[in-house]
């Protein structure tokens, strides 16, 4: 699932299995890596997001990846392999390394979390 109409998904790359996911992981080698964890039918999920397509626009190092966690058995696999129980589920990678997680809509919060988690080059 793409944005909609008139909307933008600004510097979002997309992944929905294991080795798409590695790749862009790959790619950002030791930068940080902020994940969006969503489904189809997650009201929060879509309302959030215009704010994570926000900072990626304010934070060009960073890498953000959106994951549609129910768009096939090989996304699913993926998350039940993270634990995932609840969307919008954010995560934050480094070098590959899980480095934060929390769940939930809040914008603020949302800021907050990536901003802390970047390095003073990422800001």
């Amino acid at each position: 699932m793409r944005a909609g109409e008139g909307e933008t998904d600004g510097n979002v790359k997309f992944a929905n299995n294991k080795p798409e996911f590695e790749a862009v992981s790959a790619a950002a080698g030791s930068g940080l890596v902020a994940v969006q964890i969503s489904t189809k039918t997650c009201g929060p999920c879509k309302m959030i997001y215009p704010t994570f397509v926000g900072l990626s626009q304010e934070l060009p190092k960073v890498t953000f990846v959106k994951i549609m966690g129910d768009t096939d058995l090989e996304s699913r696999a993926l998350m039940k392999e993270w634990g995932v129980r609840v969307v919008p589920l954010f995560l934050l990678f480094r070098n590959g390394e899980r480095v934060g997680e929390w769940s939930g809509a809040k914008a603020d919060i949302l800021k907050e979390n990536v901003l802390a988690a970047c390095n003073a080059d990422e800001k």
